[in-house]
């Protein structure tokens, strides 16, 4: 099983999953706890946990710290935000699970979008 699914059988949600994978796949100490308040859908079922925790993962690797800076991350969020609503049609946790999508799924393939799309 891969890491970022044996986190959320280990209590972890969506997004914590998806950062604590991500701080091991590329040596970074993001704090996951950024992560607790995005599963769940940010806790009433609205954006996935799995989709907040790609996007934080994609500041990480692209994103800027000052405002001279250029935002790169804005590309690579909308590519894969745009994967996900073609693939399921929604990006709500309550409208995935109404769709009989399972954490796991969602949660393995944003990751492996994540993935794909960056080089780590």
């Amino acid at each position: 099983m891969e890491k970022v699914l044996e986190f959320h059988k280990e209590g972890y949600n969506c997004a914590e999953s998806i950062l604590k994978a991500f701080n091991e796949d590329t040596n970074l100490d993001i704090p996951v706890s950024m992560a607790s308040p995005f599963g769940g859908g940010m806790s009433v079922g609205s954006t996935c946990g799995a989709i907040t925790g790609t996007l934080m993962a994609i500041g990480a690797l692209k994103g800027r710290n000052s405002s001279e800076e250029k935002n790169n991350s804005r590309a690579l969020s909308r590519e894969i935000i745009n994967k996900i609503k073609e693939k399921y049609g929604t990006l709500e946790c309550i409208e995935l699970k109404k769709k009989g999508v399972a954490c796991e799924e969602i949660i393995k393939f944003a990751y492996d979008a994540l993935k794909e799309n960056t080089e780590f």
